[in-house]
């Protein structure tokens, strides 16, 4: 469930965002509501596993239209007791008040993206939210809600080896002391007609270099290894059984359905008929006819088994060929299966993944720092586009 609402633009964002001031609560519930309506036609065969308030900024949505968006999703599908529902905050959100309203929505999982805790680092990434207030945000939401996790950035501008030890022992004293069980690490990424795309062009912005940049990820890892949050994603750790459910059926290939501004969905009708559909990424166009797509794109089952290979050398959960051979063995020829299983096996004597005797593959934490590469030199392989990317 995509909310594009925001009160100022990030200086690193690319995603589909509308800054307002007077936020149209009822008229976008109302649209989201339309959609999700039209939506059930082709997805009523389906039952709700996860629900995910992403964004732009959720938090910001009036608690009444969250309350009737979930109503119909729980009329249309259904609503379990289990149903992991999550939602994004900003530190300055994540009032007593509002906690109060979301839990009692039903909402059980928040994500709150601090981004950081040092002043001159929120300063620098243009957020809306001071230090204390990220950090008071973090443990009045563990009081609260079942589940929390948080977002830090690291690589930002000017940002120094010191300034994130000092957010990595914030971090680490809020999973000892206040029981914080999940952590999101990104390294900054400077995506092409942002703020920070344009300064970095013009030559007045300075951020890490590659070398320190993977210095600042060796110890995300090793902070969180010290507290017992266990890395099962590039960038995201957790106690063991803590893992967002949600983005985990993501890496995992299975379906979703994305419903709003820019929302995306993967419908897998079955192992030969996928298709993949992307929403309108302006907010004057989705409103014009909610539920109509800008694009979607029809997969063969050798991209999609592709695309499973991608997400897969991303996280821990891996790349089960057993699995994958009784699915698609009628859709796919078994030359597929045996070319792309020797490009594993070669990947483990080079030490990037490891194996067990039953036919399933897994990134090492070596893997893992390289997981862009591995993912495209998989991707590659399996589609033969290519010989594959080096991988140092």
């Amino acid at each position: 469930m995509h909310i594009p609402f925001c009160r100022r633009l990030c200086p690193y964002c690319d995603f589909a965002v509308s800054v307002e001031v007077d936020i149209p609560h009822r008229e976008y519930g109302e649209a989201v509501i339309e959609e999700l309506q039209i939506r059930h036609q082709q997805w009523a065969d389906h039952s709700v596993a996860t629900v995910y308030f992403g964004g732009g900024t959720p938090s910001l949505l009036a608690p009444e239209q969250l309350a009737a968006i979930l109503a119909r999703i729980d009329t249309l599908f259904g609503l379990g007791d289990g149903v992991e529902v999550t939602m994004e905050a900003n530190p300055n959100e994540v009032s007593e008040a509002n906690l109060d309203a979301w839990r009692r929505l039903g909402i059980n999982r928040l994500s709150i993206g601090c981004q950081s805790f040092q002043p001159r680092h929120l300063h620098a990434l243009r957020r809306n939210h001071s230090a204390m207030q990220a950090l008071q945000a973090v443990r009045r939401a563990l009081r609260v809600m079942n589940r929390v996790s948080i977002d830090v950035m690291f690589a930002g501008p000017s940002q120094s080896m010191r300034e994130w030890e000092a957010d990595l022992e914030v971090v680490q004293r809020l999973v000892r002391e206040d029981g914080l069980d999940h952590v999101s690490g990104y390294d900054l990424t400077i995506e092409e007609g942002t703020t920070f795309w344009i300064r970095r062009k013009q030559g007045i912005l300075r951020v890490a270099d590659h070398d320190t940049a993977a210095q600042m990820l060796r110890r995300l890892v090793e902070a969180c290894n010290e507290v017992g949050l266990k890395r099962y994603e590039v960038s995201n750790f957790s106690v063991p059984g803590g893992e967002s459910e949600h983005n985990s059926s993501y890496w995992r290939g299975r379906p979703y359905l994305g419903v709003g501004v820019g929302a995306h969905s993967l419908r897998v009708c079955d192992e030969a008929v996928v298709y993949r559909r992307a929403n309108p990424r302006s907010y004057d166009a989705y409103m014009k006819s909610p539920g109509e797509p800008k694009e979607q794109e029809d997969l063969s089952a050798v991209e999609h088994l592709a695309e499973r290979l991608f997400l897969g050398a991303r996280t821990t959960f891996g790349v089960d060929m057993k699995e994958l051979r009784h699915r698609f063995g009628a859709a796919v020829e078994e030359q597929w299966f045996d070319g792309v299983e020797e490009v594993l096996r070669d990947l483990v004597a080079r030490g990037f993944m490891d194996r067990d005797g039953e036919g399933k593959f897994w990134p090492t934490d070596r893997g893992l720092n390289f997981s862009d590469s591995l993912a495209e030199w998989l991707f590659e392989a399996a589609t033969e586009e290519g010989s594959g990317t080096e991988i140092g």
